[in-house]
């Protein structure tokens, strides 16, 4: 099997970085194509964007994407990056002012939501790439809370923020997102309309038939029930690791039948205090590197892992399933 995992690569090794200087480590934006049976990286795609799209000092980093048309979107920080699937050629860059910390790009027929992340909504594009409209996501209107007249690509950072939205996905029609700071996944349209994760912080959710799987970043998987939005499973991904230590910083995830491949990566200083509880923990953190794991759902083991042991601080963002990118499979 194949998986796609877009990620950020940085400029050194980040365990010891000061807490405040991580925003702007990042130096290189990555998509790679990994051959899982023989743990081998078959395509490597970077990308540095021009410097009009992004600020002096800001991070380059991929972070999410999705198919479409023969296409791949993928979110850099502050664009919208457009390959061409036959040669992983750029075919267009869309940026905006307003992007800011972009997390992820979603579609539904010719609708493109892009997840902003820094200015706490969703934007809505046609397929032309133009904004036909916005969503916020906090509880102060976005141009209340922010200034229109600003280039946030120029801007290292506006945290904090209040709900920290991570990922797009649809149900029925409708989109939802997950709020990181706020524990949860809500319909856009009807915020009572929820997924109630109690466990940690959610960033990504992907559906699989009847279920969506969630990743936490304190390294849970949340399993719910699409139509009740009831929690039915959780696993603790971090049980399955040698003395139950923390892992990493989770964000991305594919669930393939009866596994799922989730992405971890190295933490860092500014990630600790709220990750660690324990001598022993922080001792870990500081020696486990970025990787990504296999893990058996009905047996709840870990099975095997790709490790980047050469850059073991690249944040992993994103993973799919390469039939699932080539739209040989429903993404």
């Amino acid at each position: 099997m194949k998986l796609l995992v877009t990620m950020a690569v940085p400029s050194r090794d980040l365990a010891g970085m000061a807490e405040g200087h991580e925003g702007t480590s990042f130096v290189g934006a990555r998509i790679e194509i990994i051959d899982w049976e023989t743990k081998q990286c078959a395509k490597t795609i970077d990308y540095t964007p021009p410097s009009e799209n992004l600020g002096e000092g800001c991070s380059v980093r991929f972070t999410g994407g999705c198919p479409f048309q023969g296409q791949w979107l993928q979110t850099s920080g502050t664009e919208l990056v457009i390959y061409d699937l036959k040669d992983w050629s750029v075919k267009k860059v869309i940026s905006h002012p307003s992007f800011h910390d972009l997390h992820g790009a979603a579609v539904l027929g010719e609708e493109i939501v892009l997840v902003n992340t820094g200015l706490e909504m969703f934007q809505i594009l046609d397929a032309e790439g133009n904004i036909v409209r916005e969503v916020n996501l906090a509880s102060l209107a976005t141009w209340e809370r922010f200034d229109r007249s600003v280039d946030y690509r120029s801007v290292a950072s506006t945290k904090p923020h209040e709900v920290h939205v991570n990922h797009a996905f649809r149900i029925d029609g409708e989109w939802w997102a997950t709020r990181c700071l706020k524990s949860d996944a809500i319909n856009i349209n009807n915020p009572e309309d929820r997924f109630d994760i109690k466990v940690g912080n959610p960033h990504d959710g992907i559906i699989r038939g009847d279920f969506i799987y969630f990743t936490t970043t304190n390294a849970h998987l949340v399993i719910a029930n699409v139509a009740t939005r009831r929690v039915e499973d959780l696993i603790d991904l971090n049980k399955l690791n040698e003395g139950g230590r923390k892992i990493g910083w989770c964000r991305g995830i594919e669930v393939d039948g009866d596994h799922a491949y989730v992405g971890f990566s190295r933490l860092r200083r500014s990630k600790w205090a709220g990750a660690f509880h324990a001598a022993k923990d922080m001792y870990w953190g500081r020696k486990r590197k970025s990787h990504i794991e296999r893990i058996d759902l009905k047996k709840k083991e870990l099975i095997d892992s790709y490790d980047y042991e050469t850059d073991g601080s690249s944040a992993i963002f994103s993973l799919m399933k390469y039939e699932r990118v080539l739209g040989e499979l429903p993404a």
